[in-house]
């Protein structure tokens, strides 16, 4: 990997004074950590920075993978700007990029439109959605591809990335909508001159395509002589049978000469197509036709697990093919939880439906899969109650309880801090299964009756109908107590 600058580096270039609260900030090199995890930009400096310790820090924190942005508003898309060439080495910034294509001749066009724009599954607290939307020009018509590309841009707030081969049909149509940012696809040694010079006038980013990586490499250098400063490159993806090795080799070879070499005329993300299994035409029957969405898929799955900057599929743009890019978006969620860090949430008491003065309280962890599923069990059963969160620092039930983050002391402290017993006429906490050994401590601490409940969440509802009496809890409770 390319060497990162380090903090202190960056830090002796930044004045002494500034006006740190205004960020919330104490000191300047709690700046420049917030700079460098990308939470905050340099143009956040609150204060004057000179131009030349400025354009130094712009290099110091510009990754060796440059960054690559298109579309306009909430949804604009940033593509790579890596540092890390496996995961386990440091963050994943960017996640890769889903987009799914659609035919300016397809007769459901805006259908597939909004279906892909309002895609979006609920997972672990985190709504996961697609991308980007690749518009193909398989007309070959100049005219309708403008007009259709309009249309969809009028019906989508979705980034959009224009693919042709036909320079006239693609420059008209990005002209139609170059306010909204478009991607062009793609400059080739055949149109690099007309793409090139159209990109620079109107500040456009460019895929540059070409299996020849030599060639992809003459392309980028031209392009950028002209003046084009955002491109993506298309090393070319061929899923058949005794090719797939070769795509897959040409994607890690380009990012390993950006990421790991910091080769300067390879620094830019890179794009798959797995959509071009489709290129053959319509299959015969339903058995080829899963055949070629199974290569797709495999193709798919295989640039994630590269971070492949972003891929282009065709299935998945209608409601009979949500399996395809729920598979995705579950996996790329997977794929780009940092490895790092414990994915936590925020302790505390949390109300579920509508609770009443003898409604349970239930407690668990802040690890982030544990705290979300729990909450949805909850709600799922229709269980009206309380659930408390202690602070593990991320950790799960189990985990927890080993390693002593998860302990009697803690949530004492936790039924403390948040009153818990304030909310209802009784003093019983569920615990998890998994915590049960810290039952007598628990009660000990926090002067309480503690009910064991299931080592799973899932088991919470047939919990509740044969275990859940307070009456008879709170009668324990106060025998020990006499």
């Amino acid at each position: 990997m390319v060497k990162r600058a380090s903090p202190l580096e960056i830090y002796k270039l930044l004045p002494r004074k500034a006006d740190w609260d205004k960020l919330g900030l104490k000191t300047g090199m709690e700046f420049v950590t917030e700079l460098m995890e990308r939470r905050l930009k340099l143009s956040d400096f609150p204060g004057e920075l000179p131009e030349k310790n400025r354009q130094k820090i712009l290099e110091l924190i510009t990754p060796p993978q440059r960054p690559l942005e298109f579309g306009v508003g909430s949804r604009k898309c940033v593509i790579g700007g890596e540092e890390a060439f496996h995961r386990h080495d440091l963050t994943f910034f960017n996640k890769t990029a889903i987009a799914i294509d659609v035919s300016d001749e397809q007769p459901d066009m805006v259908e597939r439109v909004k279906y892909i724009t309002d895609f979006v599954i609920n997972r672990i607290g985190e709504d996961l959605k697609l991308d980007a939307i690749a518009v193909r020009c398989t007309s070959n018509n100049p005219d309708k591809f403008t007009e259709s590309v309009k249309k969809i841009s009028e019906n989508t707030d979705l980034p959009l990335i224009l693919c042709s081969w036909n320079v006239d049909a693609l420059i008209k149509a990005a002209s139609a909508i170059k306010d909204k940012k478009p991607l062009l696809y793609a400059a080739t040694k055949q149109n690099w001159k007309q793409i090139g010079e159209f990109a620079v006038i109107n500040s456009l980013p460019v895929v540059c395509y070409s299996s020849d990586l030599n060639e992809l490499v003459s392309l980028v250098k031209v392009l950028e002589t002209m003046g084009v400063n955002e491109i993506a490159l298309d090393s070319g993806t061929c899923l058949e049978p005794g090719h797939i090795v070769g795509t897959l080799n040409r994607i890690q070879q380009i990012r390993y000469a950006s990421i790991k070499q910091g080769d300067p005329l390879i620094k830019w993300p890179v794009i798959g197509v797995p959509a071009t299994i489709w290129i053959k035409g319509i299959p015969k029957d339903e058995d080829e036709k899963l055949v070629i969405q199974y290569r797709e898929a495999l193709g798919a799955v295989m640039m994630l697990s590269v971070d492949v900057s972003m891929i282009i599929i065709h299935t998945g743009g209608t409601k009979d093919e949500i399996w395809f890019p729920l598979a995705l978006v579950t996996y790329r969620q997977n794929i780009f939880t940092d490895p790092r860090i414990y994915p936590k949430v925020d302790p505390g008491l949390f109300k579920i439906g509508e609770p009443d003065r003898m409604s349970p309280v239930f407690m668990t962890s802040n690890y982030r899969m544990t705290k979300i599923p729990v909450e949805q069990d909850l709600k799922d059963g229709h269980i009206n109650g309380w659930l408390l969160v202690i602070d593990t620092g991320g950790l799960g039930i189990e985990a927890g309880v080993a390693g002593g983050q998860l302990n009697a002391e803690k949530v004492a402290e936790a039924i403390s801090q948040y009153k818990v017993f304030d909310n209802v006429d009784h003093r019983i906490l569920v615990i998890p299964g998994l915590a049960a050994r810290l039952q007598g401590a628990i009660e000990d601490e926090a002067d309480c009756y503690v009910a064991v409940g299931p080592q799973d969440s899932s088991g919470i509802q047939k919990w509740m109908e044969k275990s859940w009496d307070p009456k008879k809890f709170m009668q324990e409770y106060n025998e020990r107590k006499a």
